[in-house]
């Protein structure tokens, strides 16, 4: 017994149909028939106008007409370019079969005779639709490894961790035919340097999740903005419950499958019209989600960074907070030198590899500048940052004039012939306090050597001059204050990150 066809319908499903006939009636009973279960459906009259679509939309499916004036069905299919593409022909009687080399030649995945009724069209755009979506991982998955071969040829080459979220929420999205999603991802704990129960507050407990950060995102939502301000209430607990499940679909059909590495929860990835959890599809999904979990992690646990040799951002900062805190207990000196070259961002633009070369040998300077106990690091772009404790102002300033003179004799040969670098040098110091007791909060809040680092690394950027097109050679400028802030005004969560920071 034939199965009754409902005439409920369905919620989206993701995917886009395209059907090319001559018939304008057939088109419309066809296209009330695919919507009904859910699916985006395009027509066109003829080959022309079907290729036009084609070239503008993603589509999954495309039923085209056997018999055409015109354009025949062999001429649209001899100028589609994509290779996941499925195609249905459609004839109109049973007698109507394509030759079997033509189905071979063309890579048709079948044929459908228009006379036999909606459920005979359901049926075989139900099985192009699951084939599609299979050929389609395979090409994404093809694609996806392609990426990850080349990234590690090319390991002078520092990805952003927003451009590799943004490229494996694109393929997760394209394999699965979803339109919208985002990657949030929680504050990262401190990895080396964790807060003294004794002399701090902690920043949060282990189960306090509050918020999460859009670090990718494709559709309503902002990147690089809190979570609780792009969703309501209701949503935003429901996702933060991720640490606790192995993922779930919500009631509007989204799906949140939590982000985890190594036994840590480091976020959740939220997608719209999300496949049920039984299915292949959520499988995938989950999929992409652990491999976001690993690039995430191996970016807050690595500590060098590929292109100078020298500490990344994430951990300099965090080993800067260590020092800054020795330095305020014990009362000495601490000294920042901060290292900008100039026209870099053009270059690297131009050649990213040109200006790796650079930043390698200026890099092979400052290692090569500095003692044992110092802490040398790349900062944001492309500023080198040397944290110098026991060293006060006449000490720092010497050690920067010396890093000057080191950089201005430097001559990098690149691919593009000798290259003479220029900057500038920024200098400041924190002298040891000399807070009264009463003005020391006790516990010290844990966000306060986080700020203090903040302002540390302003201080030493605000003394940097301006570069002029002719400039030549390293300028040395030191700034005036250093005195330490007043940890009783400071706030107390103002810092909390060290991927965004």
């Amino acid at each position: 017994m034939a199965r009754k066809t409902s005439h409920a319908q369905k919620p989206p499903s993701g995917r886009t149909i395209l059907c090319i006939d001559d018939q304008i009636e057939f088109l419309e009973a066809t296209r009330s028939i695919l919507e009904r279960e859910g699916h985006t459906v395009f027509l066109a009259t003829s080959g022309r106008e079907g290729l036009g679509i084609l070239e503008r939309e993603r589509v999954d499916v495309l039923l085209l007409d056997y018999f055409m004036p015109g354009m025949t069905a062999e001429d649209v299919l001899a100028d589609v370019r994509d290779p996941a593409l499925q195609v249905v022909l459609l004839t109109g009687y049973s007698s109507e079969k394509p030759p079997r080399e033509m189905l071979d030649h063309l890579n048709i995945q079948g044929y459908c005779d228009k006379s036999r009724g909606p459920e005979e069209l359901l049926l075989w755009v139900d099985v192009a639709l699951r084939f599609g979506a299979t050929v389609r991982l395979l090409d994404s998955n093809r694609q996806g490894l392609r990426q990850v071969l080349a990234a590690r040829m090319r390991p002078e080459e520092c990805i952003p961790l927003e451009t590799e979220l943004d490229n494996l929420l694109d393929e997760a999205l394209a394999t699965l035919g979803i339109a919208h999603g985002f990657v949030g991802i929680c504050t990262p704990r401190l990895a080396w340097v964790p807060p003294s129960r004794l002399e701090e507050t902690p920043a949060w407990a282990d189960d306090e999740v509050e918020d999460l950060r859009i670090m990718s995102s494709r559709g309503p939502w902002t990147s690089g903005t809190a979570l609780s301000s792009q969703v309501e209430e209701i949503l935003l607990k429901s996702i933060l419950e991720a640490p606790r499940l192995d993922g779930s679909r919500l009631s509007n059909g989204a799906g949140v499958i939590p982000l985890r590495a190594e036994g840590q929860w480091l976020g959740a990835l939220y997608v719209e019209s999300c496949p049920s959890p039984d299915t292949y599809e959520w499988d995938m999904i989950c999929y992409f989600a652990s491999e976001m979990a690993v690039r995430i992690l191996n970016r807050t646990m690595a500590t060098l960074d590929p292109v100078t040799g020298l500490q990344n951002r994430a951990f300099w900062r965090q080993s800067a907070w260590r020092e800054l805190r020795s330095a305020f207990r014990y009362e000495y000196p601490v000294s920042l030198v901060l290292v900008t070259v100039a026209g870099l961002d053009k270059i690297r633009a131009l050649k990213w590899r040109t200006a790796d070369q650079i930043m390698d040998a200026v890099g092979r300077v400052a290692r090569n500048s500095i003692r044992g106990t110092d802490l040398a690091g790349r900062g944001d772009k492309d500023e080198l940052l040397l944290l110098l404790p026991h060293t006060n102002a006449i000490g720092v300033l010497r050690v920067a004039e010396m890093l000057a003179e080191r950089l201005e004799e430097l001559v990098v040969q690149t691919s593009d012939g000798a290259y003479t670098p220029s900057g500038g040098i920024g200098v400041a110091t924190l002298d040891p306090h000399d807070f009264a007791p009463d003005r020391i909060p006790k516990p010290m809040p844990s966000a306060y050597y986080p700020s203090v680092e903040q302002i540390f690394r302003a201080r030493a950027a605000e003394t940097l001059a301006r570069p002029t097109g002719n400039a030549t050679g390293f300028a040395v400028v030191q700034n005036d204050h250093r005195e330490w802030p007043d940890p009783a005004t400071l706030a107390t969560r103002a810092v909390r990150s060290t991927l965004w920071a």
